[in-house]
């Protein structure tokens, strides 16, 4: 083997004798051994990690449905306990049943494949929702009505929950699988024979117990002529936040007080002839890539499109990838802090995921009777005041005093015409 060397009018000739060769067939052996051992065990960790990230994966999933299942579960053992409910009881099960059917819906959205579909199952676990949200809202025993209700609504609550049941135990036994995410993303189709728990939900959606109608829903749904609720502005209004045209909206349910609620996709809009009420996006939020500040800075252009640009931002806070941002209402001047509108923005594409407007402002002139150290005397004596402002907390003038006690820092507000205590929040601060 040969190779030059050297300058210009000099060139040099190295031999590579037998024993050189030998040793550089060993070096070169050495480092391709190295490297395909590096590369081996970089393979090995590479491979247990995502060996452990798909068990957790699936633990995840298997999580989601469970809770779905027990979700469902409850919901149809609340309803058969409201059958024979009565006196105080009555308004304990309707605010219980109404927690398990929005924590129903809450966990069909987390299951590992889409569920826009399912008409049937979110239609009933709405209309059950409002239903039972409107019983527990009032005082008072059940009517005849509301009791037929009621049964209607527990016997198609208890034959879905009995189709979960089945669909729990087919998974459990091997006759159901779970479905993945990545195989989805890959377009992996299952294998010959393999039946996954999305087929299972479909097969439950097509045998749904759709309930009978609603008596005393019904009347409520449908005002009289004199109060007849014309749905086109909410719908224009919906339609007008998503910016998408009315016909691509799908109607879902609607409310006594006349408004409704509509789809567009995974995001479902409650509005009425004012303007929109809440809006909700149920899909799972991916990996924050967005700041702060430019989620608040879309949470504020939401509010100013929602017809809210007035309302001045009071604190943001963080829920796993999403920005809430929370924006008060001023009357005179003074802050409203229980009129304020929420705005979640998601951080993995700058989307709103949340929106909940703001109540009605008071009205009517406002007067401070006491004076802000003769309402000051309402708090308790082991807190320091460090600040206090007026503010206008349900409908009525008031004080809010900022105090420290220790570690805690303690938000009291005080009535500013009879000195008493309205609310308190305690908090953590440095």
């Amino acid at each position: 083997m040969f190779a030059p060397r050297g300058g210009h009018n000099r060139t040099e000739v190295i031999i590579l004798t037998d024993n050189m060769k030998r040793k550089l067939r060993r070096v070169l052996g050495v480092y391709a051994v190295s490297a395909f051992a590096v590369l081996a065990i970089l393979a090995a960790l590479f491979s247990a990690h995502l060996r452990d990230f798909r068990c957790e994966t699936r633990h995840a999933c298997e999580l989601s449905f469970e809770q779905t299942a027990a979700a469902v579960d409850a919901l149809a053992g609340t309803l058969e306990k409201c059958r024979y409910a009565t006196g105080e009881l009555c308004h304990g099960l309707a605010s219980e049943a109404y927690a398990q059917a929005c924590a129903a819906k809450s966990a069909l959205s987390t299951l590992p494949f889409s569920t826009v579909e399912m008409e049937q199952t979110k239609s009933f676990l709405g209309t059950a929702g409002d239903f039972m949200h409107g019983l527990c809202a009032r005082s008072g025993e059940f009517s005849d009505d509301e009791r037929a209700d009621i049964r209607t609504l527990s016997d198609s609550a208890a034959a879905y929950g009995a189709l979960v049941q089945e669909m729990r135990a087919a998974l459990g036994c091997g006759e159901l699988e779970m479905d993945c995410r990545e195989k989805q993303l890959q377009n992996v189709l299952p294998a010959d024979g393999a039946r996954l728990l999305s087929a299972g939900f479909s097969d439950a959606e097509r045998d749904f117990p759709v309930p009978g109608e609603l008596k005393s829903y019904a009347r409520a749904e449908t005002p009289s002529p004199s109060q007849y609720v014309d749905p086109a502005p909410g719908r224009a209004a919906a339609a007008k936040l998503l910016g998408v045209s009315e016909e691509l909206l799908r109607d879902e349910y609607g409310y006594a007080d006349g408004s409704a609620v509509y789809s567009r996709g995974s995001v479902f809009v409650r509005a009425d002839a004012k303007g929109v009420i809440s809006l909700s996006d149920s899909r799972l939020v991916g990996e924050s890539s967005v700041s702060d500040k430019r989620a608040a800075e879309k949470a504020r252009d939401f509010l100013s499109a929602a017809g809210r640009g007035d309302m001045k931002e009071a604190e943001r806070r963080r829920s796993g990838n999403v920005l809430y941002v929370r924006f008060t209402a001023e009357k005179d001047g003074v802050p409203c802090p229980d009129c304020g509108a929420e705005v979640g923005v998601a951080l993995d594409n700058c989307s709103v995921c949340f929106f909940r407007a703001p109540e009605e402002a008071p009205q009517g002139e406002l007067s401070w009777k006491l004076d802000a150290a003769s309402a000051q005397a309402a708090l308790p004596s082991a807190l320091t005041p460090l600040s206090s402002r007026r503010v206008v907390f349900r409908g009525k003038p008031c004080y809010e005093f900022v105090c420290v006690d220790g570690e805690r820092h303690v938000k009291i507000t005080v009535d500013a015409e009879y000195g008493r205590e309205l609310a308190v929040e305690v908090g953590r601060g440095a």
